[in-house]
């Protein structure tokens, strides 16, 4: 095995959860699904503190982040912050999940999302989803080296 992936692999993965706070409900669900994973460091705005630049500690944030994962509904596909996030996202080239949390919001998507694979939020229940994510995720990484 090369030893550049086997360096690799021993690190943590850093998600970046993008989300409005009238779904964190779905978002604090989300990351306790994801959080069974112990290789896994996910940022959610609870990691905000009132003294935080949060403007710069987002950005900080977002470029170190290796997976990018936006909750999709009818209020954060309208939100400024959860556009700017994913803009910032997509600038950075960062893999972007896109997490549909009610299927109503589908034609509300942004058109560049509706490209990609969505995934419902019903799906992350199944442990089997988030393996399926990490291992792609693994495989995208690996390719490059």
């Amino acid at each position: 095995m090369n030893t550049i992936y086997q360096e690799k692999s021993k690190q943590t993965t850093r998600i970046f959860l993008s989300y409005v706070a009238a779904d964190r409900e779905y978002a604090h669900k989300l990351h306790n699904l994801l959080s069974q994973h112990s290789d896994l460091y996910i940022f959610t705005l609870e990691m905000l503190s009132a003294g935080d630049n949060w403007e710069s500690k987002l950005k900080d944030e977002i470029s170190k982040s290796d997976i990018f994962i936006v909750l999709l509904s009818s209020r954060s596909v309208n939100s400024n912050w959860v556009l700017h996030e994913l803009g910032a996202a997509w600038a950075l080239n960062k893999p972007i999940i896109p997490v549909v949390i009610h299927g109503d919001v589908f034609s509300q998507i942004p058109l560049p999302l509706r490209q990609m694979q969505l995934i419902e939020f019903k799906e992350f229940e199944k442990p089997e989803v988030i393996n399926k994510i990490l291992e792609q995720y693994e495989k995208v990484e690996t390719s490059s080296y």
